[in-house]
Parts: C-alpha cells; structure tokens; sequence
C-alpha cells in the first residue's frame, strides 16, 4: 500500500514541478504577418474603418487640429518573435475605392484632400506603428451631408510577408459625424 500511495505522490509532485516550468504563453511563437489593424475593426469581415467609430469620447478614431482631421491608422506585425525592423509602402487602391463608393452609397475622396505618408517604418523590437490619414478640414466641410471613401493598402514590406486579408482598409468617413 505504501508503494502505492509513493507512486501516486511522486507523479503528482512531478506534474506540479512540470507546471510551474516556463508556460506555453511565454514562448515565442505565431505567424509574422504585417498588417492594418484597424481593418480588423468589423471582426475583419468588410474591412471597413468608420470614422468616426461612435458617437462618446472613447470611440473617437480622429483628431481634430486647426487645419486637418487626423484618422488613426497604423501597421502592426503579428506574431510574439522580438522582431527586427521594417518598411511597408502605403498605397491607395483606386479600384478598391471605386467598388466600395459604390457599395456604401459614398464618394470617392479626392486625391487633394488627404495626405498619407508614402512609407512607414517599424523600428527593431516593437511590432507596430503608427501613422494617420491627414484630411484637409475645409476642403471636409464641402461634402457635408455625405461620406467618403478612400481604400488603403500596404505594399512591399522590406521584411516579414503582407497578411492576406488585412493588408488593406476601406476608411468611411461620415463627414456630418465629425461635427466640424
């Protein structure tokens, strides 16, 4: 019986030694993707990036300065691996513009109203950054009473492969919600 009731002790005592090792959430893993989250907004289902993105002060995906509105946008790569640094091109896709105006009942926002950065780098050790979609305020203030829409991408990353599925974003932006 007590070689028994030793067995049963020692396999327990083993499992709890086991257990306090290292965990499976701290190992590095995963799949390095770049890509936009805020295409993820919907669950990743459309894609579409409403701006704004509610109506309190916490749903806000925008800054309003004195002479532009700043849309929040960013490149993030997945994965936990400690990363190395990289560049992705920002790109607008006319054609993926042209179908969604269609689709959601806007406009196509034109070429002179916004400015993007050309090119975005993440440095070595972090995973994202930050960039935003600059709308000239007053040429905002003509198209009151309607949305807008721009379809962003991301292209050639120097480093680390595109995501299939949120390398591009469709900002919809409802100009009457901006409140300017």
């Amino acid at each position: 019986m007590r070689k028994i009731l030793f067995s049963i002790v020692s396999v327990i005592s083993l499992f709890v030694v086991v257990s306090c090792a290292k965990g499976d959430g701290d190992k590095d893993y995963g799949v390095e993707k770049v890509y936009i989250p805020q295409s993820m907004a919907d669950g990743g289902i459309t894609n579409i990036y409403n701006v704004p993105s509610g109506e309190g002060e916490y749903t806000y995906n925008f800054s309003i300065g004195e002479e532009t509105v700043d849309v929040y946008l960013g490149v993030l790569r997945s994965g936990k691996q400690a990363g190395e640094a990289f560049t992705v091109d920002v790109v607008v896709n006319e054609e993926s513009t042209a179908v969604q105006a269609a689709k959601n009942k806007a406009e196509i926002m034109p070429e002179g109203m916004y400015e993007l950065p050309s090119q975005v780098k993440v440095d070595a050790g972090t995973n994202c950054r930050t960039f935003y979609l600059s709308l000239d305020k007053a040429a905002l203030k003509e198209y009151e009473g309607k949305k807008l829409v721009l379809c962003i991408a991301l292209a050639s990353p120097s480093r680390y492969e595109l995501s299939e599925n949120a390398s591009e974003v469709t900002v919809l932006v409802d100009v009457d919600a901006l409140k300017l």
